[in-house]
């Protein structure tokens, strides 16, 4: 086993056995060396990637996106909850019944809703289109802001 083979990055075995064996030392020596600073370096951003007050200070308006939008999703959910059990309530059961049969004896011809006319669909989709654009480009500014404020001053977008 091990029999004529060079030495491990591939160079030809010179000399005797001890300088070798000092040479495979040192050079394993400098490559667990290199190893550790790169553990080092990945657990320091482990540590900072997952420091909540870091990236909040480092990321303010992202930080505050995301604040309300998580507080809009609860108070979405909460008014749903709340509406709901409005709606279930014999009173607002009642003003509804009310509200309708008047709707059905001032305009009989609208009791059945109609398909959308052309002009509402040709408007649903602009809207949806420019809400689409408007989005996307809101996410763009974020997403290159962000980027910008985590590259250090002329660092380049490659790592060596």
């Amino acid at each position: 086993m091990g029999e004529g083979t060079d030495r491990v990055n591939g160079q030809p075995a010179s000399g005797e056995p001890r300088k070798m064996a000092r040479e495979l030392e040192t050079e394993i020596t400098e490559i667990r060396s290199r190893l550790d600073r790169s553990l080092a370096e990945l657990d320091r951003r482990r540590h900072e990637l997952m420091d909540v007050r870091l990236q909040v200070r480092r990321h303010p308006m992202v930080a505050v996106a995301a604040g309300v939008t998580v507080v809009a999703l609860l108070g979405g959910v909460a008014y749903a909850v709340w509406a709901s059990r409005e709606r279930n309530k014999p009173i607002s059961k009642a003003r509804r019944f009310k509200r309708a049969l008047s709707r059905m004896v001032d305009k009989p011809q609208k009791v059945a809703k109609s398909e959308p006319t052309v002009a509402e669909k040709i408007l649903a989709a602009a809207g949806t289109a420019v809400a689409t654009m408007l989005a996307k480009k809101l996410m763009e500014r974020a997403f290159d802001a962000a980027g910008r404020e985590t590259r250090p001053a002329g660092a380049s977008s490659r790592s060596a």
